[in-house]
Order: C-alpha cells, then structure tokens, then sequence
C-alpha cells in the first residue's frame, strides 16, 4: 500500500511541477535572459587566455574548467539563479521551485518552438522520427524525473526541488539537441 500512496504522490508531483501548462505564460524577462545567455556563448571566439591549443592531460583539465562557461548547456539554471536573487523567498527552497519552475517554462517555450521549426523544415521521415523520438524522450523525462524524485521519502520539498531540477536539466538538454539539429538543416 505505502509503494502505491508513493507511486500516486511522485505521480501528483510529476503533474504540478511537469513544463509550463496552457494557461501559465512564459515572462518575457525570462525569455530575454536565456536568449542572453545562449547568444553570450554561442558568440565566443574560443580564445580565452591561458588555454593552451597542445595541452598536457592536466592542463586539459584546465582548459575544459576555462571552457565550459561557453557551451550552451552552461546557461541551464541561469534564469533560476537570476530570478533566485529578485526577492527574499528567492533563497528559500520552494522560492528556488518556483524560480526553476519558471525557467522549465522558458525552456519548454523553447523546445516547442524550436520543435516546430524543425517538422517545418524536416523532410517527411524525418518529421516521423523527430516526432517518435521526441515521444520517447517525453516519457523518458517523465519517468526518469519521478524516480529520481522518488529517492527521496522523508522531505517533500526537497522531493518537489529533485523533481523540477530534474525536468529542468531533462528539457533544457532537450531544447539544445533540437536547437543543433534545427541548426544542420538551415
């Protein structure tokens, strides 16, 4: 009974913390932050000081660290943390749910857009395939952000916090892979 009553709260928490719904609106705020952010990194010239072009395996190590604030995927959790620092309860932990709640909307906004402009451009098995995999992928998120959510069985909060940060990540990942697919066929 307790591994039922647990499958239907994850269920619950899966469906109020899942991407934006029809009536909740993407802020425009939002949206121009990511946009920011995504174009800061995608002008980078790739020519940061101290990165060597012929590095030794620890200076690899380096170059990576200098690097990795210039791959798209650094700008995941970017809206959080901005709106994170807006008001008091930005600090708090459902304050955080609710900055990353907002940043799942931008990036579903994303996704659904760049989705769309991709079966536009995409030839006839092509769009099958996007769409089949994108289904997958749907259920895949689904299921794989209620079990990590599920982990935790003593603190609801931080059960909600698992749960968004993992459809946070899950979908902004998402929303890049179809971004450079959308990018290979203009």
């Amino acid at each position: 009974m307790k591994s039922v009553l647990h499958l239907a709260v994850c269920g619950l928490l899966l469906g109020a913390l899942s991407p934006a719904t029809a009536e909740e609106k993407v802020r425009a705020s939002d949206k121009a932050e990511l946009a920011e952010c995504l174009k800061y990194v995608s002008d980078f010239a790739g020519n940061v000081p101290g990165v060597n072009d012929k590095p030794t395996p620890a200076i690899h190590i380096d170059n990576v660290i200098k690097l990795t604030g210039h791959e798209p995927a650094s700008c995941i959790n970017y809206v959080t943390e901005l709106c994170s620092f807006e008001s008091d309860d930005g600090q708090s932990q459902l304050g955080l749910i609710d900055c990353a709640n907002r940043e799942v909307s931008v990036w579903e906004d994303r996704l659904n857009t760049t989705y769309a402009a991709l079966m536009a451009k995409a030839a006839p098995k092509a769009r099958e395939g996007y769409r089949k995999m994108q289904r997958a992928w749907i259920a895949y998120r689904d299921a794989r952000c209620a079990a990590e959510a599920s982990a935790e069985t003593v603190n609801t909060d931080r059960q909600s916090n698992i749960m968004v940060s993992c459809v946070l990540d899950a979908t902004a990942r998402q929303a890049l892979i179809l971004d450079s697919e959308l990018s290979d066929l203009q």
